[in-house]
């Protein structure tokens, strides 16, 4: 591209209702063709007597076949200004459904990219713009802020970085298709042009997040216009699920940038998208503006994330294991595998400090695949001496939805000659409720090898008993919140009792975690648990130091008080089979 010098781009928006045939531009489309509001107003036809006569019908075709499809379109075409002047533009748009029935409207972008033409023009949209929604795309978006950035130290003018991120997106694209999906981005993306200023930058950094660099703005600025692009994207991006309206949310971080030496334009977008997220995880208004807290919060994450590499790279991880035991004799019947960190100057770090950051930074696949590794290994040396002990190992919903989740597990199976039915992979409940659908396929194709599932951490109520309707589970780990009280709170009792029952019927096994005391270990065996785990049959350790030889019995096995059983199931909706 020597010799090519990139134009200023122009964006405007419009909207156009397909019942009336009203037309509504920015002050920017009307600069762009050359008009004022008053003789647009006045023309028959304002948009067919701007198009250029040798693009109207193009330009015709694929509006009406957007119209008649309901996908979102793009077309390029030139336009003959009231001065004599062509320009090249470019317009995106989608149809947004109208609730009431009517045939709606259509909603969208324009961008005048005359000059660039023929395979420079191609060469620069491909380097530079995201093809779905035309704003500019990561690449080019880090280098507009890493530009913005340096004006604002040089200048001493403070700006801001916006992170936006649509809420519950997946359950667009899993109700209505990635087509409508892709819809819904298209009209995020208008909406968010119509309320920028020319010198403010939109990018689309991929899936649903989006970025926007607010030059000249301070922090309570930010907040008011983040607050208006809300207002915009709610207004404009709603969709219809199972015959609702629903307005599309979105959850926003702010990063200021022009008072601190040594920013970047990466440690802004890291900045802006832990206030994003800590939004995500406290629902409120929706905007969070990065602050000292967080940025205690952010420094401490990157130090974790550099020290947790070298450690996978170091060996200075190692699995420990935790006895299951049978209630039918107090044998040992497995272990779950759980990890532990060898910090030089900590000692040894539990999981809950490093597993979250490991989810974050993408190394949970590589901290994934060694515990399985070490987990079959070792179960298939208990089988070589004599003991047939199956190993669960915990593994992390964005380990499964990878493409080679299966694989990794068959390859560790292959490398160390165990069984897969000595194999358990346990996952939480909670992130199972988040979104299990993408989980499916690989659940499922687990299930083939012959491997066991597991819900860990179960019992949050109604929503999680239907999982186990839906979902290929072999064995449910009854939450150690339930248990910590079963000897002295009868709703803990009567949850867990349900639980019990309810496994029965679907023939599901249950483990009980977290047991404690001989309390908790004769109200388990009462209530015709199987099985039970924690530090009263044996704590942690590593295989060497671990004790196998069970735990006595003194307790016969029954059931939980059926009443108590059938008023919660009856609560929580599940048909209770438990008669008195």
């Amino acid at each position: 591209m020597s010799g090519f010098s990139e134009p200023v781009a122009s964006h405007g928006t419009w909207e156009y209702d397909l019942a009336s045939q009203a037309v509504r531009w920015s002050d920017t489309l009307y600069r762009i063709h050359g008009v004022v509001p008053e003789e647009f107003a006045a023309a028959r036809d304002p948009i067919r007597e701007l198009v250029h006569p040798a693009d109207l019908e193009e330009y015709s075709r694929i509006v009406e076949n957007a119209v008649e499809s309901g996908s979102p379109f793009a077309v390029q075409h030139r336009i003959v200004r009231p001065d004599g002047a062509i320009r090249t533009l470019i317009v995106r748009g989608s149809l947004m459904a109208d609730p009431g029935g009517g045939p709606g409207k259509l909603i969208g972008t324009t961008q005048d990219v005359t000059g660039r033409t023929g395979y420079e023009e191609q060469l620069w949209h491909l380097a530079n713009e995201d093809s779905l929604t035309g704003a500019f795309n990561r690449r080019r978006f880090l280098e507009e802020l890493a530009r913005e950035v340096a004006v604002a130290h040089r200048t001493g003018e403070v700006g801001a970085l916006l992170i936006l991120d649509l809420d519950r997106f997946k359950e667009v694209n899993d109700s209505l298709g990635h087509v409508a999906g892709d819809g819904v981005l298209t009209r995020v993306a208008a909406a968010l042009h119509s309320r920028l200023r020319v010198t403010d930058t939109l990018a689309r950094l991929g899936g649903d997040e989006f970025a926007i660099v607010l030059p000249s703005c301070r922090p309570v600025q930010a907040c008011r216009v983040a607050a208006e692009l809300a207002t915009a994207v709610a207004a404009h991006a709603s969709v219809q699920i199972a015959g609702h309206e629903r307005p599309i949310a979105v959850s926003i971080g702010i990063a200021p940038f022009g008072a601190r030496a040594g920013e970047t334009a990466e440690t802004l977008i890291a900045e802006a998208d832990l206030a994003m997220y800590r939004v995500k995880r406290s629902p409120g208004l929706g905007i969070e503006v990065f602050d000292e807290e967080m940025r205690a919060e952010l420094a401490a994450k990157l130090e974790i994330e550099a020290e947790l590499r070298t450690a996978i790279e170091n060996r200075q991880l190692r699995v420990v294991f935790q006895p299951i035991i049978s209630y039918a004799d107090g044998s040992p019947v497995g272990c779950e595998a759980l990890v532990r960190w060898r910090h030089p100057v900590r000692g040894e770090v539990g999981p809950a400090e490093f597993i979250h950051v490991a989810e974050e930074c993408g190394l949970i696949g590589a901290l994934g695949e060694f515990v399985l590794g070490e987990a079959c290994a070792q179960a298939m040396q208990w089988r070589r001496s004599g003991r047939n002990l199956s190993v669960s190992v915990n593994i992390s919903p964005l380990q499964l939805v990878r493409e080679d989740a299966v694989e990794n597990v068959r390859r560790a199976l292959r490398r160390t000659g165990l069984p897969p039915q000595l194999l358990c992979l346990e996952m939480t409940e909670t992130a199972i409720l988040a979104d299990a659908s993408p989980m499916v396929p690989a659940m499922r194709a687990l299930k083939q090898l012959g491997i066991r599932l597991a819900i860990d951490d179960f019992g949050g109520g109604s929503s999680s008993f239907g999982l186990l309707r839906m979902l290929p589970f072999d064995l449910i780990k009854v939450d150690q919140v339930f248990i910590e009280g079963i000897a002295e709170r009868a709703d803990d009792r009567a949850i867990t009792a349900a639980v019990i029952s309810l496994a029965g019927e679907l023939n599901l096994g249950v483990i009980a975690e977290g047991v404690e005391d001989e309390r908790q270990h004769r109200e388990l065996i009462e209530l015709g648990c199987r099985f039970g785990q924690g530090y009263l049959y044996g704590r942690p350790k590593v295989a060497g130091e671990l004790e196998l030889e069970g735990y006595s019995l003194a307790v016969q096995p029954g059931i939980g008080d059926p009443t108590q059983i059938r008023e919660f199931m009856r609560q929580i909706g599940i048909p209770a089979r438990v008669r008195a």
